[in-house]
């Protein structure tokens, strides 16, 4: 199904490229698919999911240093990966298919925000002092600022999935202060 996709390229700079692509990664792609579905399917329907989203934004690919594409298309498979957890969790019928261990994942990926909500403002800034500054400023843009995913990327300069994914850290970061915070009050 993939190679449908990649044969329905026009453009055959564009189709000769992620042709490349598809043979030089598609390997390490799938053994770290099998590795998060234990599932032959769902395995290639996320080998197909990931390259339909490297051919919608072919052009921030192509900028890529080679050295680190590897670890660009394993990142296109986690997030794929994650993005059908959520689409099998919102689908209630479905929801008996997923095991406890994709649960969790789904849960601290997505569930981050909630320790904000736990926390002081005060515990917050404090827990923010000490993180790197490009989360401190995704952060801040974000819940301070109220600036949306894209105005992030723009305001930083950076693509929105970076944003995204520095969202995640900044929270994970912030999450772990946070709790070794309550642990020390104790």
């Amino acid at each position: 199904m993939t190679i449908a996709i990649i044969t329905s390229i026009k453009d055959e700079n564009e189709r000769r490229f992620i042709e490349e692509l598809y043979v030089k990664h598609n390997k390490v792609m799938w053994k770290y698919a099998m590795s998060l579905t234990k599932n032959k399917d769902e395995a290639d329907e996320l080998i197909q999911i990931s390259f339909e989203k490297i051919i919608r934004c072919i052009d921030a690919v192509k900028k890529i240093n080679c050295c680190k594409m590897d670890s660009y298309m394993v990142s296109i498979v986690r997030n794929s990966y994650y993005t059908l957890l959520v689409k099998k969790y919102k689908e209630k019928e479905n929801i008996k298919d997923i095991d406890s261990a994709e649960l969790a994942d789904l849960e601290s990926h997505d569930d981050y925000e909630s320790v904000l909500e736990k926390n002081s403002t005060s515990d917050i800034i404090s827990a923010l002092e000490n993180m790197p500054d490009k989360y401190k400023t995704v952060l801040k843009l974000k819940y301070v600022h109220e600036f949306d995913d894209e105005q992030i990327a723009k305001t930083i300069g950076v693509q929105t999935n970076s944003v995204r994914m520095y969202k995640t850290r900044a929270l994970r970061m912030l999450a772990v202060r946070l709790k070794g915070s309550e642990c020390n009050e104790k």
